[in-house]
């Protein structure tokens, strides 16, 4: 079965390109989930694995600690075991099928040319506002 899961988040770490005992290059982070305001607020932590193709194109998109993604894919809840007190605890974690930048409005020295929270140099398949066409739409 597949649990669909579409969640945004923000990266609570940088990233960095595994392989496999297989050879399949893997990435593996894990994306805080703000929930709630106020006194209320706390934070859900989800661990996420990016297999194959899709390892490069994060790589290359620049995302780092505190990049704000929009991600999508399967769901499961994985049981583990504390190393601490053999106690028995739950994490979520989610194949990554779709991931995408999540606009800030911040602009930074990175992305002043697109003002869209990603990195000027990322090659999403989006062109610069200035570039929209005749349509007005900002993609190819």
């Amino acid at each position: 079965m597949f649990t669909q899961i579409t969640l945004m988040g923000r990266v609570t770490a940088d990233l960095e390109i595994q392989t496999s005992a297989g050879g399949t290059d893997y990435i593996q982070f894990n994306v805080a989930v703000n929930k709630g305001y106020g006194e209320q607020e706390h934070a859900n932590f989800y661990q996420c694995v990016l297999f194959g193709k899709a390892t490069e194109r994060i790589s290359k998109a620049g995302v780092k600690k505190g990049s704000l993604l929009f991600i999508t894919g399967d769901l499961d809840l994985v049981e583990f075991t504390r190393k601490s007190d053999n106690s028995k605890g739950t994490i979520a974690k989610i194949t990554v099928h779709d991931w995408n930048y999540v606009p800030t409005g911040k602009r930074t020295d990175n992305n002043a040319n697109t003002g869209s929270g990603a990195p000027a140099d990322t090659d999403d398949g989006f062109m610069d506002m200035e570039n929209c066409g005749e349509n007005g739409l900002p993609f190819n």
